[in-house]
């Protein structure tokens, strides 16, 4: 039987049911190609959390590639392109946070197709540094708050570097951590609700509105 290609060419273009109805082939593309996969991530990732718990920046920077697309929450639904702005993004994280520390939360998944990973993590430290003045529109000032939070990171290598970088995290827990929005339920939380109650019909109303004064 002769093994599968590493690129199945039906992947491209397909709806829904027709990507699960190619997961046996995807499945056994994945595991033709796990063991030297699994060996290229290892080394990357060992690699990859020395350089940032080191806060080692050339390191860091010595694992991407140079059109880097790294897109997190704290960006507020922008992403950073390129290794100069991702240079600036690593800063301001260490900058803001200067006592962060990321380790492994769970066992990594690796793709059915391409040459990345899912990768549970886990960080902690303490927001004493300023956000201002970096890529994120977040420009906040420190609380001396701590936190610690769980995420998934998602990446896609090319020629063993890291060319896409997509985090996943709950920006209101980590938000509730560091001092930045008040704890469920509590007062000043319940106020916030009933202000925005008060606040949706106006901001409804304005929504009726808006496409005929640009009509």
């Amino acid at each position: 039987m002769s093994t599968p290609s590493p690129e199945p060419t039906l992947v491209a273009g397909l709806t829904n049911t027709e990507l699960v109805e190619a997961l046996p082939e995807l499945t056994a593309v994945a595991a033709a190609r796990s063991a030297t996969l699994a060996a290229e991530l290892q080394g990357w990732s060992r690699a990859w959390l020395r350089a940032w718990n080191s806060q080692d920046l050339e390191a860091v920077l010595a694992l991407v590639t140079d059109d880097i697309v790294c897109t997190d929450p704290a960006l507020c639904g922008e992403s950073v392109t390129g290794k100069a702005a991702f240079r600036d993004y690593v800063l301001m994280t260490w900058r803001a946070f200067p006592d962060i520390h990321f380790e492994l939360a769970g066992t990594p998944y690796l793709p059915l197709i391409g040459t990345g990973m899912a990768a549970p993590w886990r960080a902690r430290g303490t927001f004493t540094g300023d956000l201002g003045g970096g890529p994120s529109p977040l420009g906040l000032a420190p609380t001396g708050r701590s936190f610690d939070t769980t995420g998934v990171d998602l990446y896609e290598l090319r020629d063993g570097r890291l060319r896409t970088w997509t985090s996943v995290a709950d920006l209101m827990e980590l938000a509730r951590q560091i001092g930045m929005l008040p704890a469920a339920r509590s007062p000043f939380f319940r106020f916030g609700i009933r202000a925005q109650r008060l606040g949706a019909p106006l901001l409804r109303a304005y929504l009726r509105l808006r496409p005929r004064a640009h009509g």
